[in-house]
């Protein structure tokens, strides 16, 4: 039965990874038995130029102490190294270990001619063969020294014979080490594989992805895409609780348009009471307006689509603008406003988008601080930014509700019942950040809250 393996396997990360880990370790496995080989081989080839070496030595030994000299202990008795002097007429003076070269037939082959020469004798029985290198002595005796090359075959088929031995299994280690390191380093991708099959089929983002804490390039990935789940998570969930905010907020206007208008239809009705009704029915779609205005402007400033009209403005000026309204409703109240705002802090900013910002932390600032209470207005300098501080000693913002407040149309248990939209905070954080500033709070209900804008300032200020 033939093996199918599955459409598009040999595409598969995994099955490469395999392939390649496993071909660089049999081709350098193989590379390495190749270059052993040949260097074993080489260095066995070479013998010739040992015994050469060991010819010149025993010479020079022979000439100045004998031939006496080469039978000592320690000198050719227990070498590897054939060693025979004979004389010219083939009679032998000198063999080195005579029942170790009896085998070789050299003592009834002529000596003519040998002198400087290489000669092969052939073993009486077995294959074995003897490589000699022959010199003439001085006194006409010839001296011969050799080495066996049945070693270096012996050691050279042994050596082929366990290279060809461990072939197949590194074959065998090279593929299962490769599948078992392609599994073990595509582990994080296929989790975040099955990660994302579950979130496309549920369509719950709350899914996470395990993290091995391996520190590297998938684990990085991993974080990476856990935190961009979260953020993912964060939006969708605002936008549900925006639109569930959104048709609230939506409802209460448009019930009461509806019974102003079924009040003004009435056949008892004069022309007055319309006129009163109409009149009642634009206000309420001015609050509708402002609304959906205000979601635009959030919408645009967060996404960076907000088209804003930069200018050099001076910071104390837009302070005292938005202070000659803000006082009206400040004494009305009975709160106390005091402004220490530095003059010479300029901002490369849109004017009117930063009374917007101002006016409602300002008008926040007094809604919620109790009648006698106070707002303080300053100004800072630190480094290359502008500090804007609000800070009031009204009823503060719960712990819990502190990273809300700036969500669009949220409103704390607290600010239920004071008028609003509960898109003020929203629209003052996305056009603070739309300057490349940012917005930071501090609240306690005994002492109130503080609002710190952070903005560059210009560079001529």
């Amino acid at each position: 039965m033939r093996l199918k393996l599955p459409n598009g396997f040999h595409t598969k990360v995994g099955f490469r990874l395999t392939a390649w880990y496993s071909g660089m370790f049999i081709l350098s496995s193989l590379i390495f038995s190749t270059v052993s080989y040949l260097s074993v081989f080489s260095t066995l080839r070479d013998n010739r130029d040992v015994i050469k070496a060991t010819l010149s030595q025993y010479r020079q030994r022979v000439e100045e102490s004998g031939v006496e000299k080469l039978g000592q202990p320690g000198h050719s008795r227990r070498t590897s190294f054939f060693t025979r002097i004979v004389t010219p007429k083939n009679e032998t003076l000198f063999l080195s270990n005579p029942q170790l070269w009896d085998k070789f037939e050299f003592a009834t082959q002529p000596i003519a001619g040998l002198d400087g020469q290489w000669h092969v004798y052939t073993s009486k029985r077995d294959s074995a063969l003897l490589e000699v290198a022959s010199v003439r002595l001085t006194n006409g005796d010839l001296l011969q020294v050799g080495r066996s090359i049945q070693a270096r075959d012996e050691v050279l088929e042994h050596f082929r014979d366990t290279l060809l031995a461990t072939v197949i299994p590194m074959v065998f280690i090279g593929l299962a080490g490769g599948a078992f390191l392609a599994f073990r380093a595509l582990r994080p991708v296929r989790n975040l594989t099955v990660v994302t099959r579950s979130i496309i089929e549920t369509s719950r983002f709350d899914a996470r992805v395990p993290d091995n804490r391996a520190h590297d390039e998938l684990s990085d990935l991993v974080t990476l895409f856990n935190l961009m789940l979260e953020k993912i998570e964060t939006l969708v969930r605002g936008m549900k609780d925006a639109l569930d905010n959104v048709a609230h907020d939506l409802r209460t206007p448009i019930m009461r348009l509806r019974v102003i208008a079924e009040e003004a239809l009435r056949p008892s009705n004069d022309d007055t009471i319309r006129r009163e009704a109409l009149a009642d029915c634009l206000e309420e779609t001015e609050r509708v307006t402002v609304m959906l205005d205000t979601l635009m402007d959030i919408s645009e400033a967060e996404t960076g689509a907000m088209k804003l009209k930069l200018e050099d403005v001076e910071l104390c000026a837009v302070i005292n603008e938005v202070m000659t309204l803000c006082n009206y409703a400040a004494e009305a109240k009975g709160v106390t406003v005091t402004v220490k705002a530095a003059p010479g802090f300029y901002l490369r900013a849109d004017a009117f988008r930063l009374r917007q910002v101002f006016s409602n932390l300002v008008d926040n600032a007094i809604k919620y601080t109790p009648e006698g209470g106070r707002v303080e207005i300053e100004t800072l300098k630190n480094n290359d930014e502008a500090l804007l501080i609000v800070r009031d000693s009204g009823i503060g913002i719960p712990i819990g509700e502190i990273k809300r407040i700036w969500e669009r149309l949220y409103r704390g248990d607290k600010s239920r019942s004071q008028r609003g939209l509960g898109l003020g905070l929203s629209l003052v954080k996305a056009v603070v950040e739309a300057h490349r500033g940012y917005v930071d709070v501090k609240s306690d209900s005994q002492t109130g809250s503080i609002f710190s804008l952070h903005l560059p300032l210009a560079s001529k200020a």
